[in-house]
């Protein structure tokens, strides 16, 4: 691919990126679920439709342009056409072609051209030429001449823009990944930052990475990632008015991200831009082929089709999780599954969403009811789960025969331990290890007492012992690797481990950056997307913190580690070890000893434990297989010479940087040992885990006293444990 389709792609992917660090409130995810329903409306109309269909929408390709590999920009014309600006595959022969028939068949555009740009052309409804990059958008005048141009402020980037009638719409983002929509009046380029509360808080609730316009310019279209799917809303710039144009199921759907029976589709194309024509009955969405490297183009019409949906049969694999966030390769695999055997109905069930109604203990209880009724899924990603419990009752199947023949592919200390050195139930696929940073000194903490005694002789020393945005991740990882739950939680180190968090905090931040700290960076949010880490790493590199806690997972964590010894003599050691060497196993599986499909289970079993269904880039942790972690991004990490691999920095700290080298193979043997000292699981029930990190919030922002908060916490949970 030509370094100027680089150039554009990275860009793009900067901008979807920037956009998807915004955090999620709770009020703002509650402004997530009225705009999903106001998309509801549109299909619960449809419903009394003639009974030759239901009201949706249906995909089909068009035949690109001959010599157009690459699609810079798509938008419809005023008179309908759909007009696009490419480029071939070498990222040259810049062209823009027009289609009058829905894409059936492309003439070439007498369209202006003159203004020189890198990542494309875009054209407003009436066909008049603008150009952007992240820190810059320019208007021709129509003679080929600049008459207007727009550059993002300080700190800040343009994300994306449209212009139609008198129109210029623009998303860009703030040094603190606050999106915003500033709206251009093109007589007097004028501005007016849209601030309708419910506009504002969903975009910063969401990742949004993609805006149009209809013809009027009255009409702002805004393309919205969640993380069950996609969804397109329409904003009516007059009316002030948000509502769904096309929800998640649909979406997912025409984006090839359709589900059946809760299994993603495995050629997932990526989504770069669309377009949306003026009666919002048509779209044009273009998408990019990983495989063949090159984009491809789909009209989407709104219509009466007849849809053709499968259910599980009897004789299916029912595979069960939690929740959204556990076993993203699973599922993938699970759909490479399906396809290798048509014959058999997989299925992939998800016991908590948050959106139900149904709470985190309501959906363990209603799987356990299952359970022990004889019932329930095949096979079983056991994350957030009382994993033990089913182990000791008999749930679970046994899997050593499956494991045991080949334990040399594995890291198989973390499988054994996981297991308590018995007979394998339990069979985890993926692992992380918490670590703390810092100097010798800290590093010698063995427990937190003895960190606690560190931080007391280090209180003075004029810098946060934690930054206030790593205190979350930090506080975390210090329960996770305690013993205050066993069985039980033990509610009078609880009590403690409250108090000591209280004198970390009264040290690491102000009564103001206290009050002010972000929903997404306190507890409860850690909490809920565990096993979420910070990385304070940059934080410990510029000298603004003396420790911290990270989660070693993929090769980039052990990178900027080995870039803190290097430079500033700083380095990791397992957290709380007084007991052993903590890891964080994830996307353990196990089956049900008394599924209707025990053998299709361990034939899934044996597959995923294979490699071949895993990639690198699907995992956030390290795969337990071996062979995964030297994979395909092998030689992009590391290299003989330990030659440079770039540099990072932050957007408020740019000219501080952290330079950065590939891993030398002695290093990487170093991790391994590291890996393979691992030798004892956390334990992370997610009811458990949410209750205590809610009242640690409770403690730090609300004044909550220690003892209350671990009684509340105990007479909850210990219950829950007991059942």
């Amino acid at each position: 691919m030509s370094k100027k389709i680089t150039k554009f792609i990275c860009f793009l992917v900067t901008a979807v990126m920037l956009c998807s660090c915004s955090a999620k409130g709770g009020d703002d995810v509650e402004k997530g679920k009225n705009l999903a329903k106001s998309g509801e409306k549109t299909e619960a109309a449809a419903e009394g439709q003639a009974s030759s269909g239901k009201l949706s929408w249906r995909k089909t390709e068009i035949q690109i342009p001959e010599g157009a590999a690459y699609i810079n920009s798509l938008n419809y014309l005023a008179d309908g056409a759909i007009r696009i600006n490419s480029t071939d595959q070498d990222g040259q022969n810049a062209a823009v072609w027009d289609s009058r028939d829905n894409g059936g068949t492309w003439e070439n555009a007498d369209a202006d051209m003159s203004l020189t740009s890198e990542y494309g052309y875009h054209y407003s409804a009436e066909g008049s030429l603008y150009i952007f990059d992240n820190e810059r958008l320019a208007i021709s005048a129509g003679d080929g001449t600049e008459s207007q141009s727009i550059h993002a402020g300080e700190k800040e980037m343009l994300v994306d823009a449209a212009m139609a009638g008198n129109t210029l719409a623009v998303l860009a983002a703030d040094q603190n990944n606050r999106l915003r929509l500033d709206i251009y009046d093109l007589d007097t380029m004028s501005c007016r930052t849209l601030e309708n509360g419910e506009l504002s808080q969903y975009l910063n609730s969401q990742s949004v990475g993609g805006i149009a316009l209809d013809s009027s310019g009255e009409i702002l279209y805004l393309k919205i990632e969640e993380i069950k799917g996609m969804n397109l809303a329409r904003y009516d710039l007059k009316q002030d008015q948000l509502e769904s144009l096309a929800d998640q199921d649909i979406m997912n759907r025409l984006l090839n991200r359709e589900e059946k029976n809760g299994l993603p589709n495995p050629r997932e194309e990526v989504f770069l831009s669309f377009a949306v024509n003026d009666a919002e009955d048509r779209m044009v969405v273009c998408m990019m082929d990983l495989v063949s490297n090159q984009t491809k183009l789909y009209l989407c019409e709104k219509g009466t089709w007849e849809e053709e949906r499968k259910t599980a049969s009897e004789g299916g694999l029912r595979i069960y999780s939690l929740d959204l966030r556990g076993g993203t390769s699973v599922r993938q695999a699970a759909a490479l599954f399906q396809e290798m055997h048509p014959e058999l109905e997989v299925s992939y069930e998800t016991g908590y969403t948050g959106e139900d109604g149904v709470t985190l203990s309501d959906a363990i209880r209603t799987l356990n009811t299952e359970l022990m009724a004889g019932e329930g899924p095949d096979l079983l990603i056991l994350d957030g789960l009382p994993a033990d419990s089913y182990a000791e009752k008999g749930i679970l199947e046994d899997l050593t025969d499956i494991v045991e023949p080949e334990k040399e592919k594995y890291f198989y200390n973390i499988i054994s331990a996981y297991n308590g050195g018995g007979k394998i139930y339990k069979m985890p696929t993926a692992f992380s290890v918490p670590v703390l940073l810092g100097d010798g000194e800290i590093l010698a903490a063995e427990n937190m007492d003895q960190l606690m005694d560190v931080f007391e002789k280090k209180a003075d020393a004029g810098i946060p012992f934690i930054t206030p945005e790593n205190f979350a991740g930090t506080a975390g990882s210090l329960f996770i690797t305690s013993d205050i739950l066993q069985e039980t939680v033990d509610e009078g180190r609880l009590a403690k481990f409250y108090k000591d968090l209280e004198k970390l905090a009264a040290q690491s931040m102000t009564d103001g950056e206290r009050q002010e700290l972000e929903e997404y960076n306190r507890m409860t949010y850690w909490a809920e997307n565990y096993p979420i880490c910070s990385q304070p790493e940059l934080e410990l590199y510029y000298g603004e913190a003396q420790a911290g806690a990270d989660k070693l997972s993929i090769y980039e964590d052990y990178i900027r580690i080995l870039a803190l010894r290097r430079d500033k003599g700083l380095t990791y050691q397992y957290l709380n070890r007084e007991k052993g060497n903590y890891f964080i196993a994830e996307s353990v599986l196990g089956i049900n000893s008394a599924g209707k499909n025990p053998e299709a289970a361990r034939q899934f079993l044996t597959y995923y434990l294979s490699g071949e269904a895993q990639r690198t880039d699907l995992f956030s942790s390290f795969s337990v297989i071996r062979s995964v972690m030297e994979g395909r991004d092998y030689d992009k990490y590391i290299s003989e010479s330990g030659e440079s691999t770039g540099s990072i920095s932050r957007k408020d700290t740019p000219d501080k940087m952290m330079y950065l080298n590939k891993i030398r193979p002695a290093e990487l043997q170093e991790l391994t040992a590291f890996f393979e000292g691992c030798s004892l699981p956390v334990r992370d029930d997610s009811v458990v885990l949410r209750k205590v990190m809610e009242q640690a919030d409770a403690c730090l922002f609300e004044g909550k006293d220690p003892e209350s908060a671990a009684k509340e916490v105990c007479s909850e949970v210990n219950l829950y444990l007991s059942e």
